[in-house]
């Protein structure tokens, strides 16, 4: 049996599995382990979250956002383009990143 165990954090999220009574992180999609709680929409309405994002950020601030595990639970929105994105939505982006989960449960 294995226990997964994620830490959504304000600036950084990782995701851990404990199976074979051993404890190790997930790769990100980048193959790295902390993935940037960032999310960021391109021109054409792509998503684009973690490193990525944090540093289209820097050229286009309003595409982005970060810091919104503070606003889960609250009918806060945020507009990014032509949507817009409650935290629980942006939140389930940034556990997407960690695509290379492969647990035998």
């Amino acid at each position: 049996m294995a226990i997964v165990g994620i830490d959504l954090g304000t600036t950084n999220s990782l995701i851990g599995v404990f199976e074979d009574g051993k404890a190790r992180l997930i790769e990100n999609a980048n193959g790295g382990f902390l993935t940037p709680s960032a999310v960021y929409v391109d021109q054409n309405g792509e998503i684009v979250v973690g490193a990525a994002a944090r540093e289209m950020a820097l050229t286009n601030p309003d595409a982005a956002v970060m810091s919104f595990k503070r606003w889960m639970g609250t009918d806060r929105v945020v507009s990014l383009g032509k949507r817009s994105f409650r935290a629980e939505e942006l939140s389930s982006f940034i556990l997407r990143a960690g695509r290379r989960l492969q647990i035998q449960v």
